[in-house]
Formats: structure tokens, sequence, C-alpha cells
């Protein structure tokens, strides 16, 4: 069950604070060293004629404009809520899940809905608007390229925020000032024009409706395709949703980087003070050693005359072969017969 009392700060959400950071740490990176165009995403050029597929990874890792990054660093800090509902590690793993999938889908989506588009706009005007088939040319669509940024992560985690997390109060907002009798009572009327009726979850939907709509088209697409995978996983309809989780280590080294980092130096450390701690063997060898290597090569000795006998006993045995004479093939038949 969620944690329904506010958590300060990030109190045992250690991949939130990890992800505001890098978030940080990224955009302010990207934006000193000019290096805004390696994440962002579009079919042509980028895919179609240059080939490069490995944005395709890179482009839901850090925002180019400032407003996306305040509005995306609000909205994490708000999920942290989620890492407490599921754990931290299932959290992140639901996160790498949300990025795997949203990409694929996005480079689908923008692919295959770019290319119907021309042929619905080549059909059009080739057979009714009565074109000439060589003056159509490919142009580029409102599908060609998307919002860099984890905008299809933070959809897909807002879809789960809506189903998982429970409402703690609801409160009521006058658009009106409300009647009153001659008593100076105020009287009750059951109009829903004249008041707002609000939940504790109202931050995170402004929010979110402006990281949807902040950069128009661009940001739609990558937000719907999160929002569908979003109620994918909440109806256990997305593969891996339940039973996949990220390696430990990989998971210690996220949420806790210091830590990992200062026991790797420490067991580095430790090896070379091991090592230093050896003792270096002496190179005197003691005379018993050379008394007992002395008789090992003795014994070592012995089956090399052994080997001296047999070879003088195998040239007997020829010699005597040699000497004695060669009988025909029917008298030793006989010989045999006349026993």
């Amino acid at each position: 069950m969620a944690q329904l009392t506010p958590i300060s700060g990030f109190v045992n959400t250690p991949i939130t604070r990890t992800i505001c950071i890098l978030s940080t740490f990224l955009a302010l990176s990207l934006s000193i060293l000019q290096w805004k165009h390696y994440v962002k995403l579009s079919i042509d050029p980028y895919i179609i004629e240059y080939s490069q597929f490995w944005r395709i990874l890179t482009y839901q890792l850090a925002v180019v404009n400032e407003s996306d990054f305040l509005l995306t660093i609000l909205l994490w800090f708000q999920f942290k809520v989620l890492e407490r509902f599921y754990g931290s590690r299932k959290y992140l793993s639901i996160i790498v899940l949300f990025a795997v999938y949203n990409a694929v889908a996005c480079l689908l989506l923008m692919s295959i809905g770019q290319l119907l588009w021309y042929y619905a706009n080549y059909f059009v005007k080739s057979t009714i608007l009565h074109y000439d088939p060589s003056e159509i040319h490919y142009t580029d669509t409102i599908l060609n390229e998307i919002i860099p940024g984890p905008l299809g992560v933070l959809s897909s985690l807002y879809v789960s925020y809506g189903s998982y997390i429970p409402l703690m109060y609801h409160f009521k907002i006058l658009l009106t000032e409300p009647e009153t009798n001659e008593e100076g009572q105020p009287v009750e009327e059951s109009g829903s024009s004249k008041e707002l009726n609000l939940t504790n979850k109202f931050p995170v939907h402004v929010l979110y409706t402006l990281l949807i709509l902040n950069n128009g088209f661009e940001s739609i697409v990558p937000c719907t395709v999160g929002l569908i995978l979003g109620r994918l996983h909440t109806y256990d309809l997305l593969p891996g949703g339940k039973s996949w989780f990220i390696p430990n280590p990989i998971f210690q080294f996220i949420a806790h980087p210091l830590r990992r980092i200062n026991n790797w130096i420490g067991g580095a450390q430790r090896r070379l003070t091991r090592r230093r701690s050896y003792q270096s063997l002496s190179t005197e060898v003691p005379p018993v050693q050379e008394e007992t290597s002395r008789d090992q090569f003795d014994n070592n000795e012995e089956p090399e005359e052994n080997d001296e006998v047999l070879d003088e006993e195998r040239q007997r045995e020829r010699q005597i072969r040699a000497e004695t004479p060669v009988r025909p093939l029917g008298s030793q038949f006989l010989d045999t017969f006349r026993t």
C-alpha cells in the first residue's frame, strides 16, 4: 500500500533522487557543450539518410528546453510515491521497460505513419486532383520528429499513478460568491458550474497537461504512446511488466552510486596492500633438498639402464633368428604331423 503521509524530500526514494540529479546534470551538460542535437530524433534525415539508429536510445535521456526540464523534474518528484508503492528495484525495472517499449513504439508509429501519410497524399493528388506523378515528391510530415526527453516514460507512470495511488482528500474551489438568505446563511444549491471539485492529485494533472501541450504535436505523439503502454501495464498486458527485474548490481550502482564506488576503491586498495604484504621466497636451496633431488635423479636414471638391457636382449634374439636356417613350408607341415 502506498504511503499516505507526505514524503519529505527523497527519503527512501534513491531512484527518484538519482534520476533528478542525472536529468539536471545531462540537461546542463548538453546546453553548455552545445550537444543538444545528439538527443534529437527524426526519421528524416537521422534515420533514413544518416542511419543513426543509436538516437532511438538517446533521445529519452534529456530534454532540450527549460520548460520541459522544469515540468519533467516536478513530475519525477511527484512520482516518488510510485517508488514507495513498487519498491526501488521494481520501480527502476518498470522505468527501463517503459523506456524500451516507448522507443520502439514511437519509431514504428513515426515510420509507418509517415509512409501511410505519403501514400495517402500521393493517391489523392494522382487520382482525385489529377496531378502529374512526377511532380509529387516526398515531404516531411508532422510525424517526422518528436521532442526529446522521457515524455513517454512519464506518461506511462502517470497512468500507473492514477490507477494505483489512492486519493487522500477532496477539496472545492468556489467560482462565484455563494448566495445568502435574509439571515446571512448560505443557500445550498446543487449547481456544478459554481464550484470546482478537485483532489490531491490536482497538481500532477496540471503538470502533465502542460507537458503534453508544451511542444504541440511533437510532444503529443510520445505522450499518447506512453499513455497506451501505461494502460497496458495496469491491465497486466505488457510483457515483462510483472516478472522482469533489473539485475541487482546495476540497481545498486544506480541507487547508491557513491557507496558502490567507495566499495570498489576500498577493494582495490585491499588488493594492493595484500600484494605488498607478501614475503619474497628465499633463493637458497637447503642441502636436504639437493640430496633428495640427486636421489630422484638417480632413480630417474635407472629406467634408462633397464631400457639398455632390454635393447641388448632384443638384439640377441634377432641374431639367433638370423642364424637359424629358414625351412620351407612343406617341411614345416611334415614336422607337424610326424609327431
